[in-house]
């Protein structure tokens, strides 16, 4: 804890004395991804007892974009969108890609990932753990560590600790919590961790992209006891839930995030909401567990020749939820599955690092602008065919003049708009929602059938894309539920 203060305290007075490098116009990248990481840390204040003092510390010396959005409320789609530059509605890529098949395109993906691109232009690139999806990291990457056990370790024959699977016709699901194993070296954040702790101290001469994915808190909700015992389960303080909140939506609505295969709200509330206690307990312990893994790899940069030309970049590659909206999952159009936390840590010797450092912004920002900012402020060439846009200007004036909205598609032609005081849904038979942040953050009161609202949902519907890909051709076949199972159907998915 105390190296990381040091860490940011010389960072923040301009960075460390070391190395210098061979062109010190182009810094290096540290990009750390957190995997189903929602709202849940400290400095968005999603939880009141989440402890992330890493992630927290990070973003109170950089920039944090405390409205950003992912494009795609799942893995898949999400990290399709941010490694290639391209919306959802453009590439087709709107649900899980299957095996790697997203190699074989040319036209949006093979050779055009972020990675690819900076290994391009002169940078030597690394990654490790889950940084890709549907496109082998052995391919995106010069060099790459592993996954190390993906999701795991888990007990050994299948054996659950609290949610047993339904047996239902759909896709399943690794959801399940409770403290395993009984070591951190058997985690696989662990071992990424490490591994970038080792880049981090090589001799490196030219410039470096490291990416480094981290599973948790992807389920299953297995980390070491200990990392439980800051949340005492007669102490754990719940999320604010109704359980009407699905009435005033509209029917299609509720069939795209029908979730068979997950924990149910009234699962979760038997017994004096025993699950519900314990499954907000575990999502905050692997929150703390991750965020040590974070500070773990900050902690070798600071130690590192490099940490005065390193730009470092946090985010989660979309948010969960946990009991709202009647749903323990990600795979939605509303605020828990789309708001992901978003930070970016200039150079300490930069000239932008001085003007930022310590300052935030509210307006929307999306996932996508993560290529256009990096090749920006490294000085690369910019790529023309990038669909979001720097996030320069935006710390620069955390005020100006900014986009409507950031886009959030789940399934075809079924969007979500977000401004910095609403969220907007239109599903594809044009069944529409409305939530006004200001007076109700829990987004739960629709009010799209209000007439006063007419002109505002109006100005939300120029906001839609005017054209929505068919499916791409990498799609996985297994449906969620039944509306996906008709849908993917529908549109030539079988």
């Amino acid at each position: 804890m105390i190296r990381i203060t040091l860490f940011i305290s010389l960072l923040w007075l301009g960075g460390m004395p070391g190395k210098t490098l061979a062109d010190e116009s182009r810094p290096n990248v540290l990009m750390i991804v957190v995997d189903d990481l929602n709202d849940w840390v400290g400095c968005l204040d999603g939880h009141p007892q989440a402890m992330t003092p890493n992630i927290d510390r990070l973003a109170k010396a950089g920039v944090l974009f405390g409205n950003a959005h992912c494009q795609g409320p799942i893995c898949g789609p999400s990290r399709a969108s941010i490694f290639s530059g391209f919306y959802p509605h453009t590439t087709g890529v709107y649900q899980q890609p299957a095996s790697n098949l997203l190699e074989s395109d040319k036209k949006f993906f093979k050779g055009q990932l972020l990675p690819e691109y900076f290994s391009g232009n002169g940078y030597e690139t690394f990654g490790v753990g889950k940084v890709t999806h549907g496109y082998r990291p052995e391919t995106a990457f010069d060099h790459y560590g592993g996954k190390f056990d993906g999701s795991g370790p888990k007990p050994a024959k299948g054996a659950r600790f609290n949610y047993f699977l339904p047996d239902v016709p759909y896709t399943g699901t690794q959801t399940d919590w409770g403290p395993f194993p009984d070591r951190d070296e058997a985690m696989p954040d662990y071992r990424s961790a490490a591994w970038a702790s080792k880049v981090l101290n090589q001799e490196h001469d030219r410039p470096f992209f490291l990416a480094v994915g981290f599973n948790r808190p992807h389920v299953p909700w297995y980390v070491p006891e200990k990392w439980f015992a800051p949340f005492p389960l007669d102490k754990i303080v719940l999320p604010s839930i109704v359980n009407d909140d699905l009435d005033d939506v509209p029917k299609i609505g509720v069939e795209i995030h029908e979730l068979p295969k997950y924990p149910s709200l009234e699962f979760l509330q038997a017994n004096d909401n025993e699950q519900f206690k314990k499954c907000v307990q575990a999502y905050l312990a692997c929150n703390y567990f991750v965020d040590h893994q974070v500070g773990k790899v900050l902690g070798a940069l600071e130690r590192s020749e490099y940490a005065e030309n390193t730009l470092v970049i946090l985010f989660s590659d979309h948010g969960y939820h946990l009991g709202e909206k009647a749903r323990v999952s990600k795979h939605s159009l509303w605020e828990e599955s789309t708001r992901v936390p978003f930070v970016i840590l200039p150079p300490g010797n930069s000239e932008l690092r001085k003007k930022v450092a310590g300052r935030s912004s509210l307006k929307p920002v999306e996932l996508i602008d993560l290529y256009p900012t990096l090749t920006d402020m490294c000085g690369l060439p910019p790529k023309a065919s990038n669909e979001g846009r720097s996030l320069v200007p935006l710390m620069e004036d955390p005020l100006m003049e900014w986009r409507f909205s950031a886009l959030t598609t789940y399934a075809r032609k079924s969007h979500s708009l977000r401004t910095e005081r609403y969220r907007y849904i239109r599903y594809e038979n044009g069944a529409e929602e409305l939530y006004d942040h200001q007076f109700d953050p829990e987004e739960w009161e629709n009010i799209a059938g209000d007439p006063e609202q007419a002109e505002l949902i109006f100005r939300f519907r120029l906001e839609l894309p005017p054209r929505n890909a068919k499916y791409h051709a990498a799609t996985k076949k297994k449906p969620i539920n039944k509306w996906f199972q008709e849908h993917l159907k529908a549109n030539g998915v079988e």
